[in-house]
């Protein structure tokens, strides 16, 4: 009696171990995996035409028609004019136009290469890169992303105003010069970054009821990786960030302490599923060395 009590207590905890990680799945609206999503493949920066022939046509002659044109199919893909995050069910429209975008870029460069000095900047087409490869192509972050419709639609406003700044700013440093890697344009782009990256900071972990912890620490993630793609530079290095333009623009205590929150409330949910089954396993040590 003794044993067929232990066995169904057992059972029990195994069954409800089994329905937390079942629930955690099924909460979760499926996402295409790579397989069933229409992606343009990404080219590499240069084509070798041996090996590889694409009819392209393009009107080398005309660059600035070019650009025009490939911005306006990417639009159209998109189909949004707004600038804040998209929502998880456009995600994949978005990632359709950034690749469009950059393709373009690469067939121009490729293609029209002896014909015209008229060309995108590799470093641009490195940070578009950048974005496809780790938001794009990383399906453990679009899983995680897919969870944020409500977060981005209340954060939105807030972090199209940090973006808008943000892309402001550094279109102004990349229209005075093509040598974006000089030092005082490279320093400007970097506190642009550092600013945007601790506005959209501020902002999403100010609102707990519309972005709760994890959620914020997601789109943060994005908005770092978007700001990694408006300036593919090494922003870590020699950077004094105390001579930037309104203060150093670096997290505050605060900011960070949010972010020290936030960790601590991921680790506690994450570790949740792994004590239930510890759980079980205890009860099941005992059990069975009952008949040791």
């Amino acid at each position: 009696m003794i044993i067929i009590y232990f066995v169904t207590i057992l059972l029990q905890c195994l069954n409800a171990v089994y329905l937390y990680d079942y629930d955690e799945q099924s909460s979760r609206s499926r996402l295409p995996v790579a397989e069933e999503l229409e992606f343009e493949p990404i080219m590499t920066l240069t084509k070798d035409k041996e090996k590889l022939v694409v009819m392209k046509n393009i009107n080398c002659d005309d660059f600035s028609k070019y650009a025009i044109n490939c911005t306006v199919e990417a639009a159209l893909m998109y189909n949004s004019s707004r600038k804040s995050p998209p929502m998880p069910a456009k995600i994949s429209d978005w990632c359709k136009a950034i690749r469009h975008l950059t393709n373009c870029a690469i067939d121009w460069n490729s293609d029209c290469k002896d014909v015209t000095e008229s060309h995108f900047n590799e470093e641009s087409i490195r940070g578009h890169m950048h974005v496809v490869t780790n938001v794009c192509d990383d399906e453990w972050f679009l899983s995680r992303y897919d969870v944020l419709p409500v977060c981005i639609d209340g954060a939105s406003d807030a972090w199209e105003a940090c973006y808008s700044v943000f892309k402001s700013l550094v279109d102004d440093q990349k229209n005075t010069t093509h040598e974006w890697t000089h030092f005082e344009t490279h320093f400007y782009m970097c506190c642009a970054r550092a600013q945007f990256r601790r506005c959209t900071l501020d902002s999403l972990f100010d609102m707990p009821e519309i972005c709760p912890y994890e959620q914020a620490v997601t789109l943060q993630k994005f908005s770092v990786i978007v700001s990694e793609g408006d300036v593919f530079q090494d922003c870590d290095q020699n950077v004094m960030y105390t001579n930037c333009p309104g203060g150093d623009p670096r997290p505050s205590g605060k900011s960070l302490a949010k972010l020290m929150n936030a960790d601590a409330f991921n680790a506690i949910h994450s570790s949740s599923h792994n004590h239930a089954v510890d759980i079980c396993i205890v009860l099941l040590t005992m059990f069975c060395g009952l008949f040791i």
